[in-house]
């Protein structure tokens, strides 16, 4: 995670009915952990938040999102084919 200790940190007050943890068959902490995943996925696939910046959010390590967001087949990578051959290129003439 980043440089921020739990202390440091900023707490959003988040009220949920409670029918929708009924139906998620979840607790309230575990809501809040899937939800903090959940929106990390949205901001880094939005280009809203940074790889490291999204996993911060979520509470992973950034290897541990990036293994989250293959098996949800969302590239980590921003790269194009095209992108990838000019490098290619540029590489070979050197």
């Amino acid at each position: 995670m980043g440089t921020l200790d739990e202390a440091t940190m900023i707490q959003i007050p988040l009220h949920v009915d409670p029918s929708i943890l009924i139906s998620l068959n979840k607790s309230p902490n575990e809501f809040g952990e899937e939800l903090k995943l959940w929106a990390a996925i949205g901001f880094y696939e939005h280009g809203k938040l940074s790889l490291a910046k999204a996993a911060d959010v979520a509470g992973y390590h950034r290897l541990d999102l990036e293994k989250v967001l293959a098996k949800l087949n969302i590239p980590i990578s921003l790269l194009e084919l095209d992108d990838v051959m000019a490098d290619l290129a540029f590489l070979e003439k050197l």
